[in-house]
């Protein structure tokens, strides 16, 4: 299994802006390790070769003190195939779907000034519906630590391209846990910001209220480079908030955890020991721990997939799929896209309410008590055979602790927690409080030392 250039984007970004590190050695390691992957169908496409030789010709033509000033200089990243990079094909992973944007979303356009190299863009469960990876019809990425594994999705090859080590990192989305499942699945770091925190300009929308934008990293350190970059006001996205974080706490948090009555792994039992585990190292990091009631977190997260939250999906592509009813679906996003259509306005305003109820419930009984939340990154990692067999459940069943958090806005980080005994990664997820971010970032910082 390959490594990343190097461990870090802070020393990758040390050695190129030194010269130690030329961008186009990074850009010709970088082709390399696309072509030793390039029987996985981690990209739908990706940018050509002589454009980034060009793009690091230009980089490393740059004055040392313009090179200094650039805090992602010659750091190579990837993006989604629902963030638009202009020129090339957005698919959202439906061939007919595809258009050509004039212009790249407003992060990628961040990104690139900060001196980051572009990549290409990611494989991904079809409309970004999905948790397992294997919903594309280019594809399903192969897990790097096992190919009898899923990958986790929707952002698939956003985590894949990390893990495989051809990017140092990758924007994902992340509407109900598509990026920090794939993270916990393939062993990095997968953050949700708080919602509004970046930008979705460009970005084709699964669920406007629900979505955003994630990032994926080797470490925690990683994303609160890119996160540095990223985060800015975007009055063209009218869902953008200007966000200003909470300060570092002085001393450790007190983090709520699951009582065994919650402890739903659906009989994975190497999963619930990976969680006791990570439990125990938290501890011994001085963390005071509280048995929390999940009870209101999961009939939020169910509200995702068993309810009428299912219909703004169906708000955003219900008319492409009438008015294109050949096109290359994946049977499974087709048909849940369809069927959402039958919730009535009524049913979804009675989500609503409960909703509220349930987010006062949650301030009154958990916040009162606990800082952040420490939580598994999901229940188990299916099988693919499993998920051929049941593709509907495959997906539902992962995001029993991923899918609250965007229903309340909150941010969360899933963040490697060591290997299982069958050698398959474990992921730990923290989550905390509205524009707690760079308070998440550095817990799982302290977790991972």
């Amino acid at each position: 299994m390959h490594q990343s250039l190097e461990p870090s984007i802070r020393s990758l970004v040390q050695k190129a802006v030194t010269g130690d590190l030329h961008p186009l050695t990074i850009v010709d390691e970088v082709l390399h390790r696309l072509n030793i992957h390039r029987d996985n169908p981690i990209f739908i496409s990706t940018t050509p070769a002589d454009a980034l030789r060009q793009r690091a010709a230009e980089l490393a033509e740059l004055p040392a003190a313009t090179r200094s000033a650039l805090p992602l200089y010659g750091v190579p990243f990837a993006v989604k195939d629902n963030i638009d990079v202009a020129g090339t094909p957005t698919t959202a992973g439906c061939p007919e779907f595809a258009y050509v944007p004039a212009k790249n979303a407003f992060l990628v356009d961040r990104l690139l000034a900060a001196g980051a190299m572009l990549i290409g863009k990611c494989n991904l469960d079809q409309f970004a519906t999905g948790l397992t990876g294997m919903r594309s019809v280019y594809g399903s990425p192969i897990n790097p630590y096992s190919p009898d594994h899923v990958t986790g999705g929707s952002s698939s090859g956003s985590a894949v391209a990390v893990s495989s080590g051809i990017v140092q990192f990758s924007l994902g989305t992340d509407t109900a846990g598509s990026g920090r499942i794939p993270a916990g699945f393939n062993n990095i770091v997968g953050y949700r910001p708080s919602s509004g925190l970046l930008s979705a300009s460009g970005v084709v929308p699964c669920a406007r209220s629900l979505d955003t934008v994630s990032v994926f990293g080797n470490c925690a350190d990683d994303v609160r480079r890119v996160l540095t970059v990223a985060a800015a006001f975007d009055p063209a996205d009218p869902y953008s908030v200007d966000l200003a974080p909470r300060a570092l706490p002085l001393a450790a948090p007190v983090f709520g955890i699951l009582d065994s009555q919650d402890d739903f792994f659906l009989g994975d039992q190497q999963a619930r020991a990976a969680y006791e585990q990570g439990i125990a190292k938290l501890q011994s990091l001085g963390s005071a721990t509280v048995v929390i009631d999940y009870a209101p977190f999961k009939e939020i997260s169910d509200m995702t997939y068993f309810g009428p939250s299912m219909a703004e999906r169906t708000a955003v592509l219900g008319d492409f799929i009438s008015s294109h009813p050949d096109a290359s679906y994946t049977p499974v996003v087709r048909d849940a896209l369809v069927k959402a259509a039958s919730f009535t306005a009524v049913d979804a305003f009675k989500m609503l309410h409960r909703l509220k109820a349930l987010e006062r419930q949650i301030e009154l009984q958990t916040w009162s008590q606990v800082d952040m939340l420490c939580i598994p990154t999901a229940p188990t990692i299916h099988t693919r055979a499993d998920v051929e067999r049941d593709p509907a459940y495959g997906s539902t069943s992962l995001g029993a602790y991923t899918n609250f958090a965007p229903f309340l806005g909150l941010p969360a980080v899933s963040v490697q927690n060591g290997f299982r005994p069958d050698g398959l990664p474990s992921g730990i997820m923290f989550v905390g409080q509205r524009a707690d971010d760079m308070r998440l970032l550095q817990v799982a910082e302290v977790f991972a030392t």
